[in-house]
């Protein structure tokens, strides 16, 4: 085989300088990583992302701003540009700059006001009162001198300082359609846009105001796809030894929430808005917010780094670093051994030669080219078990696409279409990113209503060689259904089928089973870059996604389910189906959707049994298309879109 463009122990000319290891954080306590060289088929490589403080190497001026090796974790990536939650309002409001953001009413609530300095507390009143939101919001940014409490000893004379101060005004509800999210998130991402992160040594401290605490998980999300952490730029010492291919550590971003109805909350709950937050605890949901914003920032760093290094090998490090992350957070206190081992994260994977023996035909059909040049398939499996003693307890599989680049097959794309195509895994990062923050924020499985949550990874590379899938081809798929290619570049279909049949069926066999994918293009006519499309085979499913949709501000649109009028667009005379439409002005966002649904496994039946707790549950469907929304318009960077909303989705359930 030849040597992996994205292995930088072969190509150490090209890569050297951008994959050394950090130094440890501590004496006697090294930070374990997830190599690039080494093999990750048998989950061994699979470490604990720690959360100390990143060890950081000073750049070659005496005056310069620190920079790290190019991180090997997403704890060491998130701390290269910290994101901290925190529930004083004072520690953010004493930052090197201010943004407090909210709804007119809101950031006018005397009760976030009175925690703020007097001349801050005006100035944010006095630019407030006159803004204007409309439907998009409206920012404004200012200067306040402040003075310092005390003079010098033995002086009378007080220093001042120089506090940039913004103030952002998201519209109200009452300024938003019914499709819309009620807290406004969209207005706060494009609000934040020219907002960036502080340089190293200094602080911006961002104070949100809540109308409810439902939102808490919709801003968070905002907040974090405001400040990504993937970064290539290089530093001012670019030309030494040590600064070559080294990160700049930015400053602290501090988050505050408040909510301005807690203390009128019986009288703001009357209107009926749904969400998985308890709004009287206040620890609770910080801890969402926290969660979900980390879980964002995962999600879009995956899809921010180049294919030469987030190729399916780095993509299955992500995950299993994942599940040891978990298994060290959550289960490693000294309670019992059985219960603590009947609930920890468990990791199974499967490359090339095991996904051959599997059956999974689709997997391996897309990804072989890529696996003669050592960049093999992979399918991986993530399960925590809930606890199956609650009644309501449904078991839910989160299927995503990790294409991790998609250059069309040998139907290639062109030269526009190609660029940007490392982003065709945000479904896998949104899956995985979805698991990591609901499995921290629900240990047991009770908010989902105790049923086992598994998360499984689609993995491959569609690339161009001698062992490429071509057309004419017929792969058979995990399903044990033919498919006849007619489109090498519709093979994110082909590993969801794969992967929903694998959930579906024994393997696995989920009561509800989400597919998450960058699907298709045609998703974007048909719902747009703000709303994904949504299909399902279950109408109480559809309308829960909405509802979590609009809470979290990760918005969705129900796309048409007909099966009849679908289905007959892959007829195959050699095979059970195409995997392309023949006519492609035909609801080509429902047609990939249909397609997909053509692998699930056969629904059971009661088989005349009366005893209810013997008849096996009904189970459900559910496809998000996100293809438009996963990425940021312009600048091509992930967004993280889709795991808030998977999160809300799981949580409501617990509720019901």
């Amino acid at each position: 085989r030849r040597a992996r463009p994205s292995d930088p122990t072969r190509l150490p000319a090209m890569a050297a300088s951008t994959a050394r290891a950090l130094p440890p954080v501590a004496a006697g306590a090294p930070i374990p990583r997830v190599g690039r060289s080494g093999s990750t088929r048998d989950g061994r490589t699979a470490v604990a992302r720690s959360r100390a403080t990143l060890t950081t190497r000073a750049r070659a001026t005496d005056t310069a701003t620190p920079a790290v090796t190019t991180p090997a974790s997403d704890a060491e990536w998130a701390a290269s540009s910290p994101l901290e939650f925190s529930s004083s309002l004072k520690d953010a409001a004493s930052c090197d700059a201010l943004l407090v953001v909210g709804k007119k009413a809101c950031v006018l609530d005397e009760g976030l006001l009175a925690h703020l300095p007097e001349k801050v507390r005006s100035t944010v009143r006095l630019l407030a009162f006159d803004m204007k939101p409309g439907s998009e919001g409206v920012k404004r940014t200012t200067s306040v001198v402040l003075f310092d409490e005390e003079g010098d000893e033995g002086t009378t004379e007080r220093g001042t300082t120089t506090l940039e101060l913004t103030v952002i005004v998201l519209p109200d509800a009452s300024e938003l359609s019914r499709h819309n999210a009620p807290s406004a998130s969209h207005a706060l991402t494009k609000c934040l846009a020219g907002v960036k992160a502080p340089r190293f040594g200094k602080t911006l401290g961002l104070v949100c105001a809540l109308a409810d605490a439902s939102e808490a998980v919709a801003i968070a999300a905002a907040v974090a796809r405001a400040f990504p952490t993937y970064s290539a730029k290089s530093t001012e010492a670019r030309n030494t030894e040590s600064g070559r291919g080294a990160v700049a550590v930015k400053g602290t971003v501090k988050v505050a929430l408040h909510d301005a109805s807690r203390e009128s909350h019986d009288e703001n709950t009357k209107n009926g808005n749904e969400s998985s937050v308890d709004s009287f605890d206040g620890d609770a949901e910080l801890k969402a917010a926290k969660a979900v914003a980390g879980g964002v920032r995962l999600a879009a760093r995956i899809v921010d780094t180049p294919p030469a290094f987030m190729d399916p090998d780095a993509l299955v490090a992500e995950a299993l670093s994942v599940c040891a992350e978990l298994n060290a957070l959550l289960f490693a206190s000294d309670e019992n051994e059985n219960e603590k081992a009947s609930r920890r994260v468990v990791a199974t994977t499967l490359r090339e030669k095991e996904l051959i023996a599997g059956g999974f035909g689709g997997i391996v059909g897309v990804g072989a080219a890529a696996a003669r040049d050592g960049r093999e398939p992979a399918l991986v499996h993530l399960c925590h078990k809930g606890d199956g003693a609650l009644p309501k307890g449904r078991s839910t599989a989160l299927v995503g696409k990790g294409i991790t680049f998609d250059t069309g097959g040998l139907q290639i794309k062109g030269k526009a279409g190609m660029p940007g195509m490392k982003t065709d895994l945000g479904g896998a990062a949104a899956a995985l990113g979805a698991f990591h923050a609901a499995v921290l924020l629900d240990p047991d499985g009770s908010k989902r209503g105790g049923g086992d949550l598994h998360c499984v990874l689609c993995v491959a590379e569609n690339a161009v060689g001698p062992s490429a899938f071509r057309p004419d081809d017929v792969l058979l798929c995990k399903s044990g259904r033919s498919v006849e290619i007619n489109n090498t570049d519709a093979e994110g279909r082909l590993v969801l089928a794969d992967g929903v049949a694998f959930a579906s069926g024994e393997d696995v066999d989920a009561d509800d089973v989400v597919d998450i994918a960058t699907l298709t293009g045609a998703q974007m006519v048909a719902t747009g870059r703000f709303f994904a499309g949504i299909v399902s085979d279950s109408e109480e499913f559809e309308r829960e996604c909405v509802v979590a949709g609009r809470s979290s501000g990760d918005l969705t649109h129900p796309l048409p389910y007909a099966p009849e009028f679908f289905s007959r667009e892959f007829g195959s005379a050699v095979a059970d189906m195409r995997n392309s439409v023949k006519d492609r002005s035909n609801a080509q966002a429902s047609c990939a959707g249909q397609f997909v649904a053509n692998h699930l496994a056969k629904r059971g039946d009661t088989n005349g049994d009366a005893d209810e707790a013997k008849v096996r549950k009904l189970k459900r469907w559910l496809h998000v298309d996100i293809a438009g929304p996963s990425t940021e318009k312009g600048s091509g960077r992930g967004t993280g879109f889709g795991v808030a909303l998977l999160v809300e989705l799981l949580n409501a359930r617990g509720q019901r």
